[in-house]
């Protein structure tokens, strides 16, 4: 690791603090942040029950502000968080840091500035794009227009509302963009809660930083690190809750109305006979590797009709390219974590997604991990040629770049793939895409050359944020009873 990055892990910066509406606390319970070396960098203070009860009263308590005013702050704060010096810390030691603790490339960081400006940018359109065509804007009524509304001659309104107050967020730390989202919460007017992973507190800090010094209104977000056994005081204590996690976490929520739990997203690729896939590795290498494989709309599977075992062959020749770098290396292309976490998952990997690498004295470890020999090592990518779609290493999930290549048969329909955050078909059957696009248990489909992780603001990703947070309602006046009656 350079000096450079060293110092710049040093001192009070790499302390994360409580950020409250009342102003920033550090808490007497703290836990180390160390990197992917093992090398103690900061604290990171813990909020018990009692403070976070405290902190959403003090946020339910706190004055409003009107929406044209946040949608403003948005913008600013996106701009603010791509370029400034937000309290001594500059774009660049922002992602520096964000790298060295998380173990992702440095270039994820540097990317994000870009995705969350764009994002503040477009608050306002995406705010628009997501509201149902003909209902109002709660906050944009007065009683004068309410009054109004019931006396005109349909005598009633659609109502656009929000379902609560407070939104707490339970953060993960696999992608620093993934704080994107609750930044829609605020532009539909919540005050949002976050709790933010051990592995990347940095991003929400500089989250809040920017939106307080772009004038949000204090009340509208605070930054309450915890522990995972405290964590449910803050999903408890908000009206709503969204959090990450993977499949324990989203059957836990499966039948709550109050929680949208985000689990993991086993996206795909779908390559048909029509369709040549040696013209389109480069889309399916991009959906499988790009931001080191680690988002839940990297690509896990690949389905392909012609000579699935090539595709396979070819991909993790691609693949196995990929720089063997330290996270802050501006080349790095690939998740790093301390070297024993990750002999750990090699020994998990080793058991259920390969055999061992050949040679009587070869480490099983080999095949998954390059030490980098400062206590850290690097997750290599790995593809995994199967005989069916319905092996059961079809549907795993890793956190760097892996795919399980099996081949597609004209009748395994789109049902048949289980739920898919995001599928990628390269195929001139526009009936299959139809298909696709109607299924019930795929989120998003990407025809052509589109590759799994593709996004813009606006669009939906696991459907629309604002689809949880808000809800049209009637509102009708006295009119309304001399109007038609169906």
């Amino acid at each position: 690791m350079a000096d450079d990055a060293a110092a710049t892990l040093d001192g009070t910066g790499c302390d994360i603090g409580v950020e409250r509406p009342s102003g920033p606390y550090r808490s007497a319970n703290r836990t180390p942040l160390t990197d992917v070396t093992g090398r103690p960098v900061g604290e990171l203070s813990l909020a018990p029950p009692l403070l976070i009860r405290q902190v959403i009263n003090e946020m339910r308590a706190a004055p409003g502000q009107a929406a044209d005013e946040r949608l403003a702050a948005l913008a600013r704060a996106g701009e603010l968080f791509a370029t400034a010096t937000l309290d001594g810390e500059t774009p660049d030691m922002y992602c520096r840091r964000q790298a060295l603790v998380s173990g992702l490339p440095v270039s994820v960081a540097r990317r994000t500035l870009d995705r969350v400006a764009l994002a503040g940018r477009a608050a306002a359109d995406t705010l628009t794009a997501q509201r149902p065509s003909g209902a109002v804007p709660f906050e944009d009524l007065s009683f004068g227009d309410l009054a109004a509304a019931g006396r005109t001659s349909a005598g009633a309104a659609a109502v656009w509302v929000r379902k609560g107050d407070v939104l707490g967020v339970l953060a993960p730390g696999n992608h620093p963009a993934t704080h994107v989202e609750w930044l829609g919460a605020l532009a539909l007017g919540y005050r949002v809660a976050v709790r933010p992973s051990q592995r990347d507190p940095f991003t929400p800090r500089r989250l809040v930083r920017a939106l307080r010094e772009a004038g949000l209104a204090p009340g509208y977000v605070a930054l309450l690190p915890t522990t995972h056994a405290h964590a449910e005081a803050l999903v408890d204590g908000a009206d709503l809750g969204l959090v990450y996690g993977g499949d324990s976490v989203v059957a836990r929520y499966a039948d709550s109305r109050r929680v949208l739990a985000q689990g993991p997203g086993r996206s795909k690729v779908l390559i048909t006979r029509d369709v040549p896939w040696r013209s389109h590795l480069d889309t399916v290498a991009d959906s499988v590797a790009a931001d080191a494989g680690v988002q839940c709309l990297n690509a896990s599977a690949v389905l392909c009709e012609d000579d699935a075992p090539g595709l396979a062959h070819a991909l993790a020749e691609r693949l196995a390219r990929l720089p063997l770098l330290p996270p802050d290396h501006p080349d790095a292309a690939l998740p790093v974590r301390p070297l024993d976490e990750a002999r750990r998952l090699a020994e998990q990997l080793h058991e259920s997604v390969g055999p061992r690498p050949a040679g009587p004295d070869a480490d099983p470890a080999d095949r998954f991990l390059a030490d980098l020999g400062d206590g850290s090592a690097v997750l290599r990518p790995v593809v995994v040629p199967l005989d069916s779609a319905r092996d059961p290493r079809f549907g795993v999930e890793l956190p760097f770049p892996y795919a399980a290549v099996a081949p597609w048969e004209p009748e395994l329909r789109p049902a048949a793939f289980g739920r898919t955050l995001a599928l990628t078909v390269l195929s001139e059957d526009a009936d299959l895409v139809r298909e696709c696009v109607a299924s019930p248990l795929i989120r998003n489909t990407h025809w052509g050359a589109v590759p799994t992780h593709w996004s813009r603001p606006g669009l939906p990703h696991d459907g629309a944020l604002a689809e949880f947070l808000r809800e049209s309602k009637t509102f009708a006046g006295e009119a309304a009873l001399r109007g038609p009656v169906r």
